[in-house]
């Protein structure tokens, strides 16, 4: 083998490693069913404020929402920092996103550095949605849905990222049961 051929070789086997990098090592990984696909689709949606729109679109999303609260490992408010399209392997191409949580976890734990590696392959439902708007990922803050599955022995995400709003936050909280610390606190005192 020449230096060549060796050196292309060992240039695809590194960026293969790059690409299976997790910064989630010792997550708790559960099963993905197929049924998990319809809410965690590896997209984001921009939509502000879905119930407005009314009708079947707002009841889906709240269905997707409900799903997403109940089923997720993780659920943050996040900024995304970087977009990249790379290869996945020889024919596929990858968006990789890296997401900084903004505020401690609504649902799960954080890994240490506090960024959660996202990915979305060409050919599956959110990629897309990426390419379309890779700039527009970047102007805002969104809640990530993630939950935790085994790719051949590294934990990676399944996710779905919407704006984060007031109402979105609430909505989660409810359908969670997850009570907010900050929320104002009513004492009932009854009186004979």
């Amino acid at each position: 083998m020449n230096r060549l051929s060796a050196f292309v070789i060992l240039a695809a086997l590194s960026g293969g490693c790059a690409s299976t990098r997790s910064n989630v090592t010792g997550m708790t990984t559960r099963p993905f069913t197929p049924d998990l696909g319809q809410y965690f689709d590896d997209a984001a949606d921009f939509i502000e404020d879905v119930d407005a729109l009314g009708g079947r679109v707002a009841a889906d999303w709240r269905r997707q929402v409900s799903g997403l609260a109940t089923e997720s490992d993780l659920i943050v408010a996040v900024r995304i920092e970087t977009v990249t399209l790379g290869d996945d392997n020889s024919t596929t191409r990858a968006y990789r996103l890296t997401a900084a949580a903004t505020r401690d976890p609504i649902v799960g734990t954080l890994p240490s550095d506090r960024r959660i590696d996202l990915r979305v392959t060409e050919g599956e439902v959110g990629f897309n949605a990426i390419r379309q708007n890779e700039q527009r990922l970047q102007t805002r803050t969104y809640l990530l849905f993630a939950r935790w599955y085994d790719d051949d022995g590294t934990a990676r995400a399944h996710w779905h990222l919407s704006p984060e709003t007031d109402a979105l936050t609430r909505r989660v909280r409810e359908v969670s049961g997850i009570i907010d610390p900050n929320a104002p606190r009513e004492t009932v005192i009854q009186q004979n």
